[in-house]
């Protein structure tokens, strides 16, 4: 079968776009099958067809680093491409290869999987559509067709971009932590790293030449552009570089976000981070991270490409979960169940009216949304007063103004809730020991996200129902201070989330007239 060999080079994004529709559209007309090669300069991000920009790229960050942003003709997830990468591209009438998609998958990942094995990595197939070593991603591909042709695609990691890529992309990771990078540093490798070295790009397209020959079946044929596909192309130049391609899909704001769910035990810490789509319930993708034990790390990835554009449902996804770990006794599957499941106690506020973000700084204890909760008292932390105030580390509070704990006192008395300083954790403690001995089971507090998960045993331990709030700016965890909160001497003043405290209290208000 023979194939015409293009390599486009380094293009700009809107380049090859411009190329992949044309060379498309001549297929349909005026079939010639080609394989073509290519890459992008300077660096950019690709929504996928059906995405909206803002919702998968950080366009501020883009704009200050001069990656371009666009919009392939291809669906699939959002891509980030730098100039070290190359690109793949198989069009043909369709007839040439008549497989359903999946087998075409298969094959055509089996055909990129046996040249990088031609190289010395000892890459597999694995179904959907990625390409691995050892577990990680060093592949991906994607198609589409038009009329009686169509176009498949992939592209090779050769060097390690990670962070560049995560600070690109809105991915499911919410702070970009060294930890959290390193995380998904374990699920991703470049040729580069494989290798120790960097094969030069006529050894990267020979070795997938040679699969691609072994596989399909494909001999191949210098060639370049032809007339046809030239005026074409240029025809299209403008429209594929305009705001009306690149922004042509826009959702509502707040209809898709991070959703994040930890549970800590002793086995360790584990954190469930979802992206979904609010309007269509989508659950988009899964990042699994944390601080624990699991011998075969690809379980975890494995898990993950299973709970990827799947309906938000959480008895379906919470099944899958169950059901994959089966036969794998070793992993504390119902730590991740709960992380999983405080995750859908998010998605239970969104329900309620809350956005995703607002969501993510609500922690509930022992109760979930919708659930009857009647709190008696409001638990304040001590740091959140001012570093000057006479009542910093006193029960009360004036409410002269001096800081955001007057207006959190009295909105807590405007709701005839009973209002008590935390001034450290032990005095945490002994406040659940006596709210239980008074007969309160339920409270409202506010705490910062780290306190709420090194001491979450605790929080579900005292038997408690609890809504807890997190604080709006640095905390102990992020100065370094988390010893000086614990005994209560730590010197730094932090402000409460008013505006989610007056939300959460109308929420309340609502729940308790049952007008919810």
């Amino acid at each position: 079968m023979k194939f015409r060999e293009l390599d486009t080079g380094l293009l700009s994004a809107s380049e090859n776009m411009v190329l992949d529709q044309a060379l498309l559209e001549l297929q349909v007309a005026d079939p010639l099958p080609t394989l073509r090669f290519l890459s992008f300069a300077p660096a950019c991000v690709l929504v996928g067809y059906f995405q909206e920009v803002d919702q998968e790229i950080r366009r501020g960050y883009c704009e200050e680093q001069g990656i371009e942003i666009n919009r392939r003709i291809t669906g699939g997830g959002t891509i980030y491409f730098d100039p070290s990468q190359l690109g793949w591209e198989l069009i043909a009438p369709a007839n040439l290869f008549p497989y359903q998609s999946d087998e075409l998958y298969r094959i055509v990942g089996n055909a990129v999987a046996d040249g990088l094995r031609k190289l010395g990595i000892d890459a597999f197939f694995k179904p959907r559509n990625d390409i691995e070593v050892n577990g990680k991603k060093i592949s991906g591909m994607g198609g589409i067709t038009l009329k009686n042709a169509f176009l498949f695609q992939g592209t090779l990691l050769v060097q390690d971009k990670i962070e560049e890529m995560l600070f690109s992309l809105k991915v499911p990771i919410e702070k970009l932590k060294p930890k959290e990078i390193d995380s998904i540093r374990e699920r991703v490798t470049c040729i580069e790293k494989e290798l120790g070295s960097i094969p030069t790009r006529e050894e990267l397209k020979e070795a997938i030449k040679f699969g691609m020959k072994k596989n399909l079946g494909i001999e191949t044929f210098k060639g370049d552009l032809r007339p046809s596909e030239k005026v074409r192309a240029e025809k299209l130049k403008a429209y594929f570089s305009s705001e009306d391609w690149i922004y042509k899909i826009k959702f509502p704001e707040n209809s898709q976000g991070l959703l994040t769910g930890t549970f800590r035990s002793p086995l360790g810490t584990i954190k469930a981070n979802l992206h979904i789509n609010t309007k269509p319930k989508i659950l988009k993708a899964t990042y699994i991270t944390g601080d624990f034990f699991i011998e075969k790390r690809e379980l975890i990835f494995d898990l993950e490409r299973l709970l990827k554009n799947i309906p938000l449902k959480e008895d379906k996804i919470l099944k899958i979960i169950d059901d994959f770990f089966k036969n794998e006794k070793s992993f504390p599957v119902d730590d991740l169940m709960g992380a999983f499941k405080e995750a859908f106690g998010k998605w239970k506020w969104i329900q309620f009216g809350f956005t995703p973000n607002e969501a993510n700084n609500i922690f509930n204890v022992n109760f979930q949304p919708g659930e009857e909760f009647n709190p008696k008292v409001f638990l304040f932390p001590y740091c959140s007063k001012s570093t000057t105030c006479g009542f910093r580390r006193e029960r009360g509070c004036p409410q002269c103004g001096g800081c955001t704990i007057g207006d959190g006192f009295s909105l807590a008395e405007r709701f005839n809730l009973e209002t008590i300083t935390i001034l450290t954790f032990e005095d945490l403690m002994d406040h659940f020991i006596i709210l239980k001995q008074r007969g309160i089971t339920e409270y409202i507090g506010s705490c910062c996200e780290p306190f709420y998960i090194k001491h979450q045993e605790r929080f579900r331990d005292s038997g408690l129902k609890g809504l807890l709030i997190n604080i709006e700016n640095s905390t102990c965890y992020d100065l370094g201070k988390a010893h000086d909160a614990y005994v209560g001497t730590f010197e730094s003043q932090t402000d409460l989330n008013l505006p989610l405290i007056k939300k959460v209290f109308s929420w309340l208000y609502n729940l308790k007239s049952g007008t919810l």
